[in-house]
Parts: C-alpha cells; structure tokens; sequence
C-alpha cells in the first residue's frame, strides 16, 4: 500500500476542532492519511490542538506549515475571506488542497485557484458551499 498522506491543517477553530480533527486522527484512517501538522494565528490555540489530537507540529504561519516536507496535502479551514490567499499559496507550495466550506468568495478567485492548480499538477477538492447558498444568506439577513 502506498504510505499515507500526510495532512497539514490551516485553521484550528471549531470545525477544526469538533470535527476534522477528531476525524483525521482515527486509528482506522491512519494507513491513508495523518495529520502532521496544524496552523492557527495563534500560536496557543493550535499547540493546544495539536497535543490533545496527537498532531506532532504547531505553527502560527501559515509559510512555515507550507514549507515542511511533511506535508502533502493542506486543509483550509480558515475564515472564508482567506480561503483564496491560502489555498493560492498552498498550490504554488505543490501541496494537494482541500478547501472547507466555501472554496472562494467570488468566480474569479475560484477560476484562479483552479488555473493554478492545473499549472502546478496538483489536486484541489472543495467542501459544498452551503454557507453561501442564497437562502441561507437571505436567512442569516432576517
């Protein structure tokens, strides 16, 4: 079998802790994909993720989990007007992206992610963007 992918993590609020985290770091995962490493502005809060998820790396720049030979494949799960900024430097890193919910704000960031991605040969997934739907929008609105 192939070895696992190894994650990185950009973001380490309450999805990232209710859910991807808890997720990612299942034994019965472990032969496909590990996390190795976890970002957040603030340094505390993505130390303290890391040891209660067993994540061996912390980082507070988003550079610095970029730069690591670890890391293959990065997760965006920052605040959405930032998903277009990190998955782009994700890319051009050569890492594989995954963006959480939504994947950009606009057309024109999501046609550049994906022109960059193909340039680059990497692989990029996004989460559906439910957040966005008009619905919900409008409903947030009333």
């Amino acid at each position: 079998m192939d070895d696992p992918l190894r994650l990185g993590i950009v973001g380490v609020g309450t999805l990232t802790l209710r859910a991807i985290l808890p997720h990612m770091t299942q034994d019965d995962i472990a032969d496909r994909v590990i996390v190795t490493a976890v970002c957040d502005p603030v340094l505390e809060r993505a130390s303290a993720a890391a040891e209660r998820f067993g994540v061996p790396t912390a980082v507070s720049d988003v550079d610095d989990l970029l730069k690591r030979d670890d890391v293959d494949l990065v997760t965006v799960v920052s605040p959405i007007g930032l998903h277009a900024e990190h998955a782009l430097e994700a890319i051009e890193a050569g890492k594989h992206v995954h963006v959480n919910k939504t994947m950009t704000t606009t057309v024109d960031e999501a046609d550049r992610v994906i022109e960059r991605a193909q340039r680059r040969d990497v692989r990029i997934v996004a989460s559906p963007g439910e957040v966005l739907r008009p619905q919900l929008t409008r409903t947030r609105e009333l």
